[in-house]
């Protein structure tokens, strides 16, 4: 019997037996599905992951006064001003620093003529606008020249836009009051919240934020809320290059330590890498996938299991079609092939159906990034790679469990096999 002729008796016997064909298969449609869905969910995350974080401007790490000691009874008090980072971008000082963004954040009461209402306020340097996927709707940022004169204009988000105004058009020009300080409104930002921002301590949606000049907002508003040791809530630091962003960080964190006059005592002030923090996500990816992955293992198992169950009462069954087959020429190698195609066949089968039930999860997946993110482009995706390895784990299952079935088979003898009854 050729090659061509075992797949055409193999696929025969598989459409004469369907719903037994079918519930044999189904361990390995429920495992090749879980391998494929949780290839393409987990690719999905990963890219959205990715996305989150480079909208937070690629190259960046970020500084908080923050006593960095896990010791409760240090006494050192955080420490983080203006004037460090005029120090940072000090030629010599840092080589690896490019530029350092000053973020001063409180909560005011607003109001344009009307009724008051508390949003964000932060105070930037126009650096501010460079860094992170930052989006303008109308209008224009504030500049260097208004950041030196403090001067009273500012830069609302859409939704401060929306309630003080009705909408972005029409803002720009118009007067809003910060804590009883008048500010022009000069440009209406329409930055999308970052969902991840949070992990790195940069709460508050941008749409509900209304962002002043630093010198403007340290000041004018909030004057009576800094002091000597404390005057900014936080810098964002971008590196020449992203590849010597470590090196970055042990030149900031020495000249700061310089600055402060700290000797043995811990930083009075804490630096966060989202470098680092996209790699722990990614690892809870990892984590996530290994669990589909182990759930997806363990189906391919117990449908293996079945694979060979029923390829051993199929030997049972055919017991003595086997010994005529012997009889009339056929050699063991011939029944082994056959029994083991057979068994692929059922494997691949399993696969293909799985690798459909893979891409019905990876469909259910997008909507699951989607709820997320709100963002559409995010999506779980089926890859080429997914395909090959789930079509490779249908066949080596199927060689796998098909084996001993087959060798049983090929083994019977002739004469015996004639005589069962």
């Amino acid at each position: 019997m050729s090659l061509l002729e075992a797949f055409q008796v193999a696929w025969a016997s598989m459409l004469s037996h369907k719903l037994r064909a079918f519930l044999t298969m189904l361990g390995i449609i429920i495992g090749v599905g879980a391998v494929v869905g949780m290839l393409a969910i987990g690719e999905g995350y990963a890219r959205y992951i990715d996305a989150q974080f480079n909208s937070l401007g690629v190259g960046t790490f970020y500084i908080n006064p923050q006593v960095d000691s896990k010791d409760e009874a240090e006494t050192l008090k955080p420490r983080l001003t203006a004037a460090d980072a005029v120090t940072l971008v000090q030629p010599g000082r840092a080589p690896a620093v490019a530029s350092v963004v000053i973020e001063l954040t409180r909560n005011g009461a607003v109001s344009a003529g009307g009724e008051r209402y508390l949003f964000g306020i932060k105070g930037v340097t126009p650096a501010y606008f460079l860094v992170g996927d930052q989006q303008l709707g109308d209008g224009r940022w504030f500049t260097d020249a208004e950041e030196r004169a403090s001067a009273r204009v500012a830069v609302i988000g859409k939704t401060v836009a929306n309630t003080l105004f009705g909408g972005i058009e029409g803002a720009v020009g118009r007067r809003i009051s910060v804590n009883g300080v008048q500010l022009e409104v000069v440009g209406v930002a329409t930055t999308k919240q970052n969902n991840v921002a949070g992990a790195i301590g940069r709460f508050g949606d941008p749409g509900e934020q209304i962002f002043l000049p630093y010198s403007t907002a340290r000041d004018r508003l909030f004057r009576n809320e800094v002091d000597q040791r404390v005057d900014v809530s936080s810098m964002t630091v971008k590196v020449r290059d992203v590849a010597a962003m470590d090196e970055a960080i042990r030149q900031v964190t020495a000249v700061l330590r310089d600055a402060h006059r700290l000797t043995y005592q811990p930083n009075d002030f804490s630096i966060t890498n989202p470098t680092q923090l996209a790699a722990q996500f990614r690892a809870v990816t990892v984590g996530f996938s290994a669990f589909l992955g182990t759930i997806g293992g363990i189906s391919l198992l117990v449908g293996g299991i079945g694979i060979m169950n029923i390829m051993l009462v199929s030997v049972a069954q055919r017991t003595k079609e086997i010994g005529l087959r012997k009889a009339v020429g056929a050699r063991s190698r011939d029944i082994l092939w056959q029994f083991l195609i057979e068994a692929l066949v059922l494997c691949l089968s399993g696969g293909l159906l799985g690798i459909a039930l893979g891409y019905l999860l990876s469909f259910g997946g997008t909507f699951i990034l989607y709820a997320i993110s709100q963002d559409p482009t995010i999506q779980a995706s089926v890859s080429l790679f997914s395909i090959v390895l789930a079509t490779s784990i249908s066949a080596g299952v199927g060689i796998f469990f098909g084996l001993f079935p087959a060798l049983r088979a090929a083994r019977l003898n002739p004469i015996k096999a004639l005589r069962n009854e």
